[in-house]
């Protein structure tokens, strides 16, 4: 638990047990911690030099914790201060890597994880290296880090990471009760988020580096392939970019989703257009103009996340919203 800020195991343990009680000599922390006399010798050595333990004369060899606030506080900003100063110099080297090898750089330029362990140890990393934006279309499956298990995420949006997500709308439907709650979860934390329809698994993380989930596959193991070339991954950037750009925001496509039929006018609007009407007509027989049935279609259209009147009456048919 602290060995986080410079603690070590055995030092933490002798350290819990002074805060729990002052100990009268090291033999008496022997005794309560299960450690050896030279273990807990070594511990309180380490302790003094960390400045967590203070040793009284009155009464006589009584050992007590110093107070952990302030004390593990100031260790735990001198660590986050060096982590800041590792990950400039990382950054550093890194900028002079890209700037002295080719864009494409063979077998070092696509690698392939597979497995669930694997792929989600590979992506939490990812997670923790962003310094700026990650940028992500979700869909189904989750490949093997479920949005509920997703702690890296959490991390990075508390960090300022900022987060632009289009998750499909097949995620939105009723049955998937819970993915409203965690959607609830990552716009408080500060995820910027859109709806559409997803054409494949991706995400790109600072705009250099992309995971990128394959579909098809006839592998019994998951796979994800993940994405350094500099002119593919600014190709799957601007996939990303473009897929937000048409998408409708959350806000707007929850508060738009319905949890069965439709409402009536969006009915009598949908069964018009289904049975081949015009919008002249349909505008016509509904009373409106007909800029008023193009943004009542177009908003039908962004509801069902497709993109033409053809794939509109698919979805409506299997959505059962006629």
């Amino acid at each position: 638990m602290l060995e986080a800020v410079g603690v070590e195991p055995g030092e933490e343990q002798v350290y819990l047990a002074l805060t729990a009680a002052p100990a009268a000599g090291a033999e008496q922390l022997a005794d309560r911690t299960g450690l050896s006399r030279a273990e807990v010798d070594r511990a309180l050595a380490g302790l003094a030099g960390k400045g967590l333990v203070e040793v009284r004369s009155e009464p006589a060899d009584l050992i007590r914790a110093a107070p952990p606030d302030p004390t593990l506080k100031l260790r735990a900003l001198q660590r986050m201060d060096e982590l800041r100063r590792a990950q400039a110099v990382i950054a550093q080297l890194a900028e002079r890597f890209e700037a002295g090898a080719p864009a494409w750089r063979g077998a070092d330029s696509v690698e392939v994880i597979r497995g669930s362990r694997s792929i989600a140890e590979r992506y939490a990393m990812l997670q923790r290296e962003a310094g700026r934006e990650i940028c992500a279309l979700v869909k189904r499956p989750a490949v093997a880090v479920p949005a509920t298990d997703n702690v890296g995420q959490r991390d990075a949006l508390r960090a300022g990471v900022r987060y632009r997500v289009v998750y499909d709308r097949d995620l939105l439907d009723p049955e998937n009760s819970q993915i409203p709650l965690l959607l609830d979860e990552w716009a408080a934390l500060g995820e910027e988020m859109r709806v559409a329809a997803v054409p494949f698994k991706l995400a790109v993380f600072d705009r250099r580096q992309a995971v990128v989930v394959p579909s098809g596959l006839a592998s019994e193991e998951p796979v994800v392939f993940v994405v350094r070339a500099r002119p593919v991954v600014d190709c799957l950037t601007w996939i990303v970019d473009r897929v937000w750009e048409s998408a409708l925001p959350m806000p707007a496509a929850l508060s738009a989703l319905p949890d069965g039929p439709l409402a009536v006018e969006d009915r009598r609007l949908l069964a018009l257009l289904l049975a081949g009407y015009t919008d002249q007509a349909i505008a016509s027989q509904l009373g409106v103009s007909m800029r008023t049935v193009q943004r009542r279609v177009q908003r039908l259209l962004a509801l069902a996340g497709v993109q033409s009147r053809i794939q509109l009456g698919w979805q409506a048919a299997r959505r059962k919203w006629i």
